[in-house]
């Protein structure tokens, strides 16, 4: 076959075919372009509309805290990886404006991310302490100060509500000695639609609650009761639950105030509502609603480290903690202020810093008097059963002119504790016996020998 046969096999194509031919490979790569290039702008335009939104849903919760020196202005790759601290507020925020805005519940959360444990203490609204500008005022009142003279404490243009958690960190910081790094509120409405959309909260009741006079929010009163048992309560009724006090109380409320916490953690992790999208997506939306926090949560990387201590934290590794006759001396108890022991309250944050250990070690303690004061012994021992240590007789020993304390048995949480409710120096206290140390008592973890250097309010019952 010759060129000539090949020529005539092939098509003639006139220059109006090429043109046209032309025209469509153009098309082509402009549609290939056009579809590209709508997927990429179809996918700038999701991520920019899931970060709008994220912004938003933040922007919506995020609440400034404008004390200087703030723990929210750690750097947010260091946010959780060292124990930090959040006051939780319940606010009265009621539709009369400013007199309605107060803190009904303090619960100060210490937070350990490594260890993976939680230490809830509840500080009584009756408390008395220094707030700034009022002086010695009972602590609740610290949030509505702050929330009227926001201006006056920390400038122009700062939100009220802001301003009010601040004063009431500062105040809290201030009455334990331990810092506050980020404050976390919710108004009574928003607690009731959290309970709600977890679905109720799964409670044992230990006894029947009856409250004749339960306020309402027109200022009113209704009776309420609640049996005891296993029960499941809707928000509503949570929140009556949480608040009363006529029938019980304060120190009651606390512990139910705190069982209510560790209640709602179960309830989410036995449900499994952070794995489902839909359950998640509600309850960011009653969140967005309700709480309005300083923790960084606007840091989509502190945000996913919160979340995920969240999700690992066992109920079970929650110790409650409160501020109550019990565990802390009163003072004075002028009407319904009360004053508290300051060596005991410096005594119970060490437990508190200590965490879930503390609640699991037992340890007995036996005084030593090493003084010339006859009887000196058992009136510490005395003391310190009411302060909630657990003694054993008291006895005698040989003469001695400084204090110590020594642990026989390992017991470091509770070394701590006495160490701190007797205010005595690291060099007074002793992990492990020294050479000098007299023969481990029979039944004892831990001896306190009194020597001449003894404070005599040790032996003053709380």
């Amino acid at each position: 076959m010759d060129w000539q046969d090949h020529e005539r096999r092939q098509p003639r194509v006139s220059a109006r075919e090429r043109v046209a031919a032309l025209r469509a490979q153009r098309q082509q790569r402009w549609r290939r372009f056009l579809t590209f290039g709508g997927l990429a702008l179809a996918v700038l335009v999701t991520v920019w509309g899931v970060g709008w939104l994220w912004n938003t849903f933040a922007a919506s919760m995020r609440l400034s805290d404008p004390r200087p020196a703030s723990g929210g202005s750690a750097p947010a790759n260091t946010v959780f990886r060292q124990p930090f601290t959040v006051l939780l507020l319940g606010v009265d925020q009621r539709d009369d404006g400013a007199e309605g805005v107060r803190s009904d519940t303090l619960i100060l959360a210490y937070v350990n991310p490594n260890e993976r444990w939680v230490s809830l203490l509840s500080i009584p609204r009756d408390t008395v302490a220094v707030i700034r500008g009022l002086g010695e005022q009972k602590i609740n009142a610290a949030y509505s100060y702050g929330y009227l003279h926001a201006a006056d404490l920390y400038g122009r243009g700062v939100d009220p509500a802001a301003a009010g958690a601040a004063l009431a960190a500062e105040t809290v910081a201030t009455l334990l000695n331990l810092p506050v790094d980020y404050v976390a509120q919710i108004d009574f409405a928003g607690f009731e639609r959290l309970i709600d959309a977890i679905g109720g909260v799964i409670i044992e009741v230990p006894s029947p609650l009856l409250d004749s006079s339960f306020p309402t929010a027109d200022y009113g009163y209704e009776r309420i009761f609640i049996p005891a048992g296993l029960q499941v309560l809707d928000g509503a009724t949570a929140l009556r639950y949480a608040r009363s006090r006529h029938g019980s109380s304060d120190f009651d409320r606390a512990r139910r105030q705190q069982a209510l916490v560790r209640a709602a953690l179960t309830t989410v992790r036995s449900r499994g509502l952070l794995d489902q999208a839909s359950a998640v997506s509600a309850l960011l939306a009653e969140a967005r609603r309700s709480i309005k926090t300083t923790l960084p949560i606007d840091d989509p990387a502190a945000l996913r480290e919160l979340i995920a201590l969240a999700q690992s934290l066992d109920p079970d590794r929650i110790a409650t903690f409160s501020i109550n006759p019990r565990e802390v001396a009163v003072v004075a108890e002028i009407g319904s202020d009360i004053y508290w022991n300051r060596r005991d309250l410096a005594a119970l944050v060490e437990r508190v810093r200590a965490g879930p250990r503390i609640d699991r070690e037992q340890a007995t303690v036996q005084v030593l008097n090493g003084t010339p004061v006859n009887g000196l012994a058992a009136r510490v021992s005395r003391a310190l059963d009411n302060a909630g240590f657990r003694t054993l007789p008291p006895a005698n020993a040989e003469r001695r002119e400084t204090t110590i304390i020594i642990d026989y048995a390992g017991k470091p949480a509770a070394l701590a504790r006495l160490a701190a409710h007797l205010g005595l120096p690291a060099t007074q206290v002793f992990a492990t016996p020294p050479a000098d140390a007299p023969p481990q008592p029979l039944g004892a973890d831990i001896v306190l020998l009194l020597g001449r250097d003894y404070n005599p309010a040790w032996a003053l019952a709380p």
